[in-house]
C-alpha cells in the first residue's frame, strides 16, 4: 500500500493467499487468489571461469544454480555437462566424477552445464595448453668412474601428458664438487662428467624454464 508500489505483491513462502482491493469510502472490494510456487532456477554459473590446463591434466568444474528467491545450490552432480569440442577436452557425467574435464589436445572448448528440466545453462571456456614438464630423472644413478675418465649422464623429462623426452641438451648440468668431477654444458657434450680426483660429488640437472631438477 506504499506510495508508488500500491498493488505490488512480494512472495514470502509457498502457498496461496487472497489479494483484496478495498475502496475505504464505499467498502466496495474485489479479490483474487495468488499462488506462490517453489522457487525456480533462473541461472547457472560454471566455475572456475575460463581456466587453462596443460595437456594431459584434468580440471574439476562446479555448477552453482541461482533461484528466483535468490537462494543458491550446488548443481554439479545433477545437471548435464558437455564440451563443444571433445577433441580438445571431454567432460564427465559419470557418477562420482561429474564435471571433471580431461584434456585431449591443445586448443579451446566451451564447457556447458545444462539443467535438463528447465534448459537453463551456464558456460565457461577451457583452454588446453601444450604439455608441461613435471619431473626429471638423471641416469645413471650412483655411478663411479676412474680419475681422468668420463661418464655420460642423461636427463629424461616426464611431461603432463605422460610422454617422456631426452632433455640432456636442454638442462643445465652442475657438480657439487668440481674438484672431484666436472660436468659439461658445452654443445655436443652436455652431461659428460670427467673425473678429476678421488671423492664424491653430486651431479645435478636443472631445467632452466621450470627449475625442476634431479641429481
Amino acid at each position: 500500500n506504499a506510495d508508488g508500489t500500491r498493488g505490488a505483491s512480494s512472495s514470502q513462502g509457498v502457498g496461496s493467499t487472497t489479494i483484496t482491493a478495498l475502496d475505504s469510502g464505499s467498502s466496495i472490494s474485489g479479490a483474487t487468489t495468488l499462488t506462490v510456487t517453489p522457487a525456480v532456477l533462473v541461472s547457472i554459473a560454471v566455475t572456475p571461469s575460463s581456466p587453462s590446463i596443460a595437456l594431459g591434466l584434468t580440471r574439476q568444474f562446479t555448477a552453482t544454480g541461482t533461484y528466483s528467491d535468490a537462494s543458491q545450490q550446488d548443481l554439479t552432480t545433477s545437471i548435464t555437462w558437455s564440451s563443444s569440442d571433445t577433441d580438445v577436452a571431454t567432460i564427465s557425467n559419470a557418477g562420482g566424477s561429474q564435471g571433471l574435464a580431461s584434456s585431449a589436445s591443445v586448443g579451446t572448448t566451451t564447457i556447458t552445464a545444462t539443467d535438463s528440466g528447465t534448459s537453463v545453462a551456464g558456460t565457461t571456456t577451457l583452454t588446453v595448453t601444450p604439455a608441461t614438464l613435471v619431473s626429471l630423472a638423471v641416469t645413471p644413478a650412483d655411478a663411479s668412474l676412474l680419475q681422468g675418465n668420463t661418464l655420460q649422464y642423461t636427463a629424461t623429462g616426464t611431461f603432463s601428458d605422460s610422454t617422456v623426452d631426452d632433455l640432456t641438451d636442454a638442462v643445465t648440468w652442475s657438480s657439487s664438487a668440481p674438484a672431484v668431477a666436472t660436468v659439461s654444458n658445452a654443445e655436443d657434450s652436455e652431461g659428460l662428467a670427467t673425473g678429476v680426483a678421488a671423492g664424491v660429488t653430486t651431479i645435478q640437472a636443472t631445467h632452466p624454464a621450470t627449475s625442476i631438477s634431479d641429481s
